[in-house]
């Protein structure tokens, strides 16, 4: 179980760092706000691929689990699960870009997306083992909260607009 954790943590880190990578290659950079900008509980900018990096580490734990119970279905779930999560950039800011929607809107709308496959997820793994299903409430916890620093994002924008 040893190399399998390794070689699924190796695979799930670099799916995520090298998914992302023709995103930055393509222009796809989420701009830093300015200290009057930011809402009071947004994370610093360094935080987000530390806890991307942390909860892909989660989702490379239940892979192991899943592929020695032999269980496609779920394990397919969760690689998609860890797919819209590391595709990020390209439905957001490269939709924006594509479509004129706003990136903040679209990034709710994945965050939806996330939260409820986080949750499919969990279900199914409750019914094998409840305890691995805890491991998806991270995510769930996670993206929940980013979910609300774009809501905030969006009012902050509409009273700039206003102003």
């Amino acid at each position: 179980m040893e190399s399998d954790l390794f070689n699924n943590l190796i695979f799930f880190e670099a799916f995520l760092v090298l998914f992302n990578v023709p995103a930055v290659l393509m222009g796809l950079r989420f701009k830093g706000n300015s200290a009057s900008q930011r809402l009071w509980f947004e994370p610093a900018g360094y935080l987000i691929p530390i806890v991307w990096i942390i909860l892909f580490g989660l989702l490379a734990y239940l892979h192991t689990h899943l592929q020695q119970a032999s269980l496609v279905n779920i394990y397919g779930l969760n690689f998609a699960l860890a797919l819209i999560c590391a595709g990020y950039p390209y439905y957001t800011l490269g939709l924006e870009k594509l479509t004129g929607i706003s990136a903040v809107k679209l990034g709710i709308g994945g965050n939806c997306l996330i939260i409820l496959l986080a949750i499919v997820l969990g279900n199914q793994l409750a019914t094998l083992e409840e305890s691995l299903s805890y491991l998806t409430l991270p995510i769930v916890i996670w993206t929940l909260y980013t979910s609300l620093v774009l809501i905030g994002r969006l009012r902050l924008e509409k009273e700039i607009v206003e102003a």
